[in-house]
């Protein structure tokens, strides 16, 4: 049962992830909505009970990522849900996180990561913004180089809605942890709709619990708590 269903989750992220991006009727509508972080605040989530002793390595944030866009799945590796479905009306972003970020492949798994690989896996969320730079290290010497570019958006709030395999996305989804990627990520998020003007920016972050809204939505629409 467990094989048969891994084989279907695998045949649906082929569909999803590798064909070309799918032109939802469903928008997320993000862009016409503030967070407001006086309605929502968000905390750093902890290991072994102790603060992550990196919180706010990276321009204030606790670490960083390479992006891509690649719109919305309609059956996700989160419990087959419709991605656009779990965002849309809610001021967060839908993304895809790396295979590397996940505690095994694929289906409903939670975060994994380690060895420099941060764990983001199924319905983890996370605060972040965008840099200028973009493409990960490429023509900058360090990360902390990555500092001096800005930030190019406003602090915004991610959901993983899906997973985005090794297989087909080399250059940018690590397998395994440890791993980087082409432009020298441990982590690589795939967006489903990046804020307006973002294209492949590095993106700066801290994993947070995810908002009660969110939660419901998500509950309702993925099969992993059913």
């Amino acid at each position: 049962m467990a094989l048969a269903r891994l084989a279907l989750c695998l045949l649906g992220l082929a569909a999803a992830r590798l064909g070309s991006p799918e032109n939802a009727t469903l928008k997320n509508t993000t862009k016409t909505h503030v967070w407001d972080p006086a309605n929502f605040t968000p905390t750093l989530l902890e290991a072994n009970g102790t603060r992550a002793a990196n919180a706010f390595r990276y321009a204030g944030y606790q670490t960083f990522a390479t992006t891509t866009r690649y719109g919305d799945a309609k059956a996700s590796a989160c419990g087959g849900m419709h991605t656009g479905q779990l965002t849309a009306g809610l001021p967060y972003y839908s993304v895809a996180s790396a295979q590397s970020m996940w505690d095994g492949c694929c289906w409903c798994s939670g975060p994994g990561g380690g060895r420099g690989t941060h764990g983001l896996g199924c319905f983890s969320c996370a605060k972040g913004r965008f840099l200028h730079s973009a493409y990960g290290l490429r023509g900058h010497p360090n990360l902390k180089s990555l500092e001096k570019s800005g930030f190019a958006s406003e602090e915004i709030v991610i959901v993983v809605a899906d997973l985005c395999p090794h297989h087909g996305n080399e250059r940018w989804c690590p397998q395994w942890p440890g791993q980087t990627n082409h432009y020298g990520s441990h982590n690589h998020l795939d967006f489903s709709h990046p804020p307006p003007g973002i294209d492949n920016h590095n993106f700066v972050f801290t994993p947070i619990q995810c908002p009660h809204d969110l939660r419901q939505r998500y509950e309702s629409l993925s099969r992993c708590h059913r």
